[in-house]
């Protein structure tokens, strides 16, 4: 990193260092994964500005020992003061975090970037615990393909039936009848036609459907298709196995946020 950097970035943690100082974890647009010390008291103007999920324009420069990097200024442009009252926005915000660090950026900063500010931008906007839970499974899909590990969740890998076989329109999204099994020794889905299996990962017709729209369809598509708590709770089984696989650990946000997520 140059001596002196301007990126936009987005507050990922702040943690004590020393008596007057912090250590903040960035997520920046040029950069990946950055961390910097910001020096300063309780009084500090910066204290103000550099806080958790604000997202702006970052100054970072190198310290006085030229060792590490130091906060001379943060422009904030986005505060997300929703998540105060959310703890459930809180907690999908800290998994996206928590895997962008411990995967450094699945490999490709400015994809994370796009990806994880654009999701905590998206979860400001969610007014309900059902639309932040669709938002962060359609993320973690998504994420997953970033990584090249997403299963194809198109069509059956058997028979080769598609799971999805027309875009939105008025009278709704046509899709095979039945549902499908996740093989994780495979990372791949087969149709209930193929298989009677129905365990570990079983994921009813609803739930296959939508993650094969999330791959398919655009964004706004894939945004206005129904997702109910049978089918998210299925799903989410499968994208935290598959995200807790790529890190090779269990992450530390799916077990604190056990009852909210």
């Amino acid at each position: 990193m140059p001596h002196n950097t301007i990126t936009q970035a987005v507050v990922l943690s702040i943690k004590p260092a020393g008596e007057n100082n912090s250590s903040v974890c960035f997520l920046t647009q040029t950069e990946g994964i950055v961390y910097a010390t910001m020096y300063g008291g309780p009084k500090s103007r910066l204290r103000s500005l550099v806080s958790t999920w604000n997202a702006g324009t970052a100054y970072l420069s190198e310290s006085q020992q030229g060792k590490s990097l130091k906060i001379s200024d943060f422009d904030v442009t986005k505060y997300h003061l929703s998540f105060r009252e959310s703890l459930y926005k809180t907690c999908a915000a800290s998994l996206a975090a928590e895997l962008a660090i411990k995967t450094k950026c699945a490999g490709s900063p400015s994809k994370c970037w796009t990806l994880v500010n654009g999701f905590i931008d998206g979860l400001e906007h969610c007014t309900d615990d059902e639309q932040c839970m669709a938002g962060l499974i359609r993320f973690l899909w998504r994420f997953l393909d970033i990584l090249g590990i997403c299963p194809d969740a198109s069509c059956c890998q058997q028979c080769g039936s598609e799971f999805l076989t027309g875009k939105i329109e008025a009278d709704g999204v046509s899709y095979i009848p039945d549902g499908a099994v996740f093989y994780p020794s495979e990372n791949s889905f087969i149709c209930s036609k193929c298989t009677a299996e129905k365990q570990p990962f079983y994921l009813k017709a609803e739930a296959i459907r939508y993650l094969s729209a999330v791959s398919m369809l655009t964004p706004s598509e894939s945004r206005q298709l129904p997702l109910s708590k049978e089918s998210a709770y299925q799903i989410k089984q499968i994208v935290f196995f598959l995200s807790e696989n790529a890190c090779g650990t269990k992450l530390k946000s799916i077990e604190t946020g056990m009852g909210i997520l």
